[in-house]
């Protein structure tokens, strides 16, 4: 299954100058204009910084921001490949912030999230002027392995043709003010007194994937193609203080990597500047590497050091980030694996490649 283009909205900008940015470790950080937060001894309130996207979300909030988010990431995908087109054809597969309230009934949290997937996308197509058929979006849910969840979902569809073409994304935003607030009372912002916590970030991305293709992004070659998806659950990171121990990761991405044609791997993780993401990341690296040596040492981009943390976005953006990557060829590997590790549990990974690209190595 082949990636024929990629769209993104994020504070580095497009997709095409935003991978580009990442790879020269710019980053775009500015304090937060709602949140401040006081260390212990000052008298003064420090900033809050953040990785908002310029301009767009400005005056925004909650759905208003998902949905000029969406709208960008649409413009910037619609720069590539007709939205029109795309609209008489496409399966539309994208992942959401889980907006209904904690210990609700499953049929009430479903029902949450097609609201307001609908009222996203929706009112982004139509900033876009175009309509596409209602009755083949998808949304989902699970943090930043939602869209693992979606690309799955999408994949299976494809192999059983109910679509030649499908449109996969995750939109997400930490930046909002009341997510902020949440976030600093529950101490997992990153500050001063607190340099372990999360950049809070927002982005959106999308990618338009076909079982068959004659080419790749805009005719350019090589193809980069989808070899494998694999979603699991993480049971240790759902009670209070418990610390995962990589085993549902490393099973993830153990699974991806039968695909593989051989060992060549590099990964875009999930790292958030947070202990709990670290702790089980190294620990399912150590598992990894006692399957497979060579593991231990492979490369790895993190992209919350350049976007912050995404959220329900983390895994399209690590995935247009390997796409450029094969594109530009600059990728450190012959496969790249993209782990997610959200905090509801969900764990996911999916393996890109570029059919008969050599790669140049790097660090990003």
């Amino acid at each position: 299954m082949r990636i024929e283009a990629i769209g993104m909205s994020s504070c580095l900008g497009p997709a095409v100058t935003a991978c580009a940015a990442f790879r020269a470790g710019i980053t775009r950080q500015q304090p937060s204009e709602a949140v401040t937060t006081f260390v212990p001894g000052d008298s003064e309130a420090q900033p809050v910084n953040v990785c908002a996207i310029p301009g767009i979300t400005l005056g925004f909030s909650g759905v208003g921001r998902l949905v000029a988010i969406t709208e960008d990431a649409l413009g910037d995908l619609g720069a590539k490949t007709s939205l029109a087109d795309l609209g008489r054809e496409a399966g539309v597969f994208l992942a959401l912030p889980d907006f209904a309230d904690p210990g609700v009934a499953p049929q009430v949290r479903v029902a949450t999230q097609e609201a307001l997937g609908r009222q996203v996308l929706g009112r982004a197509l139509a900033g876009q002027g175009v309509s596409w058929p209602e009755d083949r979006w998808r949304f989902f849910t699970g943090g930043s392995a939602g869209f693992a969840l979606a690309l799955a979902a999408a994949r299976q569809e494809l192999v059983r043709r109910t679509f030649d073409v499908v449109v996969v994304g995750g939109v997400d935003s930490l930046v909002d003010p009341e997510h902020l607030r949440f976030l600093l009372a529950e101490r997992r912002l990153k500050s001063a007194d607190n340099p372990v916590g999360l950049l809070a970030g927002e982005a959106g991305a999308l990618l338009v994937l076909r079982k068959h293709s004659s080419g790749g992004i805009s005719g350019m070659t090589p193809r980069v193609e989808l070899l494998a998806v694999h979603t699991s659950v993480e049971q240790r990171a759902l009670g209070a203080g418990a610390m995962p121990d990589g085993g549902a990761l490393a099973t993830c991405v153990q699974e991806v990597l039968r695909a593989c044609p051989d060992q060549d791997v590099a990964f875009i993780c999930d790292l958030n500047g947070e202990q709990r993401r670290a702790w089980e990341w190294g620990s399912a690296l150590v598992r990894l590497k006692s399957l497979v040596p060579s593991l231990g040492d492979s490369p790895a981009w993190v992209p919350a050091t350049g976007f912050g943390d995404v959220g329900a976005a983390m895994g399209a953006v690590g995935a247009c980030l390997a796409v450029r990557a094969f594109e530009r060829r600059h990728a450190p590997a012959h496969q790249l694996v993209i782990a997610s590790q959200s905090d509801s549990g969900e764990r996911a990974a999916f393996v890109l490649t570029a059919a008969g690209a050599p790669h140049a190595g790097g660090s990003r």
